[in-house]
């Protein structure tokens, strides 16, 4: 009977943990790596054995039995949709000029990406313009020689502000700097 008891109260923990899991994902956007698959299926890998160890050692009911694999089922719903939540993030996160151009809403996600991938330092303005299409028209962070491309809201639980790229030029017309900044 104890069992049962502690086997509902981690349902309950367990309804709670993904419901801030899928909180954390949407608001924050981490893609896959093995801290975040390691946090979603951990609790329902410890349900599992729980529901096993349950099944096996005490003295439940059968009509308790029955109901460990659709609950079981059900609870699967959970880290899969954290899962698919991830996969989301993490192709909205990959740089391609085509997304960049066509999703200029989502470049705040695909910044890091581009930044890891292309050595921007070095760069003419003419190969920036074909990677990145025109730079945004605005008088944010606007100098002599950089030019700024709007990059979305800021990322984080609260986003007041706006993120920028901001990349400066030398007399050849090279990237000498880059830095993101927000208003």
């Amino acid at each position: 009977m104890v069992a049962r008891k502690f086997f509902s109260l981690y349902i309950v923990l367990y309804l709670f943990l993904y419901s801030g899991y899928l909180l954390y994902i949407y608001w924050i956007r981490p893609t896959y790596n093995i801290v975040s698959l390691s946090a979603i299926l951990l609790p329902f890998i410890f349900l599992l054995l729980f529901q096993l160890f349950l099944y096996k050692r005490t003295k439940i009911k059968e009509k308790a039995k029955i109901q460990f694999k659709p609950l079981s089922l059900l609870c699967s719903i959970l880290p899969l949709w954290c899962g698919i939540m991830l996969g989301l993030n993490e192709y909205k996160s990959n740089f391609s000029t085509e997304r960049w151009l066509n999703k200029p809403e989502e470049r705040v996600y695909m910044v890091d990406d581009l930044l890891e991938h292309y050595k921007l330092n070095g760069m003419t303005s003419e190969e920036v313009d074909k990677l990145l299409g025109n730079p945004t028209q605005t008088e944010y962070f606007k100098e002599e020689n950089n030019i700024v491309y709007y990059l979305g809201d800021e990322r984080g639980l609260i986003s007041i502000d706006s993120e920028w790229l901001i990349l400066f030029f030398n007399d050849k017309n090279e990237v000498i700097k880059y830095s993101l900044k927000t208003d």
